[in-house]
């Protein structure tokens, strides 16, 4: 009979024995977004975090060298290599500023954007979100646990389905404060009775739901089926992927980190276009650099391209408004930087790309 101690033992013998083959943590919680583990792991370039030893490891070591307690200071265990690494990731995390993940370089900035930008911070809604990922990274028998299902999984679902049935993987990238900031700006009127909303590709619903009740109805589309349960226990009411925008005109149309996961892009903008109520918005996150990665195509590239150039995020900023103006019809009312934050795992608390955040109200003729 099994005691508690050989179960913990064995958990921990599988924990590493996957830990070995999962070189890099990232990959499972950074939620597919780029193709490549190498990719993923360097998202956090500014803090430098990896798993090369830096210089304050190495004085570590050769302090600890003379007392016999190298062990200590550069673990060689999977696991506790991870917990080591998880720890000095996390406190590099505390330490960074988190303003920098809103601010712009005003320089590089075009005068006709400096207007419409909208500056944004990490307030108490931000903040309640990083504080619940650094505790939810913390809980090791549900890490192990979801490292195990997804060993498993990942040869017949898809990496949203999985982490839909496990329900992690929560995103965020605007708060109510921030929504509301950026649809004062496009000229939006707020009064609870704004009209209807719909969120495409809304994932499990966690980015949109934290500003969806400013309107009064409430739509998503999603191709996953767990995530499409999840929405429906949020209180969104589903529609077609294919033939929503035919259904009704809304008021507000998100997109929010849609365009470069989607095989094409520009056609949904133009559903999204045709979709749109007189006064509707189109409230649009996309992060930049462009890379964009479409999970459910063979080589995972999209059928159409958007032709975003630049070195710079404002650079692609700029040249992202001017195909939404030119080839789409879309006229910038606001945009802001943000981080697309997503929940971390036992690797590092949480993980983030550099978004863009916009705005824009369709042209017409009137205009």
């Amino acid at each position: 009979m099994p005691t508690i101690i050989h179960l913990v033992l064995l958990s921990c013998l599988i924990y590493e024995a996957l830990l070995l083959e999962y070189v890099c943590l990232a990959t499972d919680s950074y939620c597919y977004y780029l193709k490549e583990c190498k990719q993923i792991c360097t998202i956090n370039e500014d803090l430098n975090i990896n798993w090369e030893v830096s210089v304050e490891d190495k004085e570590d070591d050769k302090m600890a060298g003379g007392s016999g307690l190298n062990g200590l200071y550069r673990p060689r265990s999977a696991l506790a290599r991870a917990l080591y690494e998880k720890q000095r990731n996390d406190r590099q995390l505390q330490q960074f500023d988190k303003n920098e993940w809103y601010r712009v370089e005003e320089s590089r900035v075009i005068p006709e954007l400096k207007q419409k930008f909208v500056q944004l911070d990490p307030d108490e809604e931000t903040k309640e979100f990083l504080s619940s990922s650094i505790d939810k990274s913390t809980w090791v028998w549900t890490q192990i646990w979801y490292l195990l299902a997804k060993a498993v999984l990942k040869h017949f679902w898809s990496v949203t389905d999985i982490n839909g049935w496990l329900g992690r993987g929560s995103m965020f990238v605007l708060s109510e404060a921030h929504a509301r900031s950026l649809l004062t700006k496009a000229g939006v009127v707020l009064n609870g009775s704004t009209g209807a909303l719909v969120d495409l590709g809304a994932g499990d619903g966690e980015v949109s739901r934290r500003f969806a009740h400013l309107f009064s109805d409430r739509y998503a589309t999603e191709i996953s089926s767990s995530m499409r349960k999840a929405l429906s226990s949020k209180g969104f009411k589903l529609l077609d992927t294919d033939e929503w925008w035919r259904s009704r005109r809304f008021s507000c149309v998100c997109m929010l980190n849609l365009l470069d996961r989607c095989s094409r892009p520009r056609s949904m903008l133009l559903q999204a276009r045709a979709a749109l109520a007189p006064a509707g918005v189109l409230l649009l996150a996309l992060v930049l650099p462009y890379k964009p990665y479409v999970e459910v195509t063979a080589d995972h590239k999209p059928e159409e391209r958007l032709p975003i150039e630049g070195a710079t995020f404002e650079e692609q900023v700029a040249s992202f408004v001017k195909f939404m103006r030119t080839e789409v019809s879309f006229e910038l009312a606001a945009w802001a930087r943000a981080p697309y934050l997503c929940e971390g795992d036992f690797a590092q608390a949480y993980y983030w790309l550099d978004d863009s955040v916009f705005v824009f109200r369709p042209i017409t003729q009137d205009t």
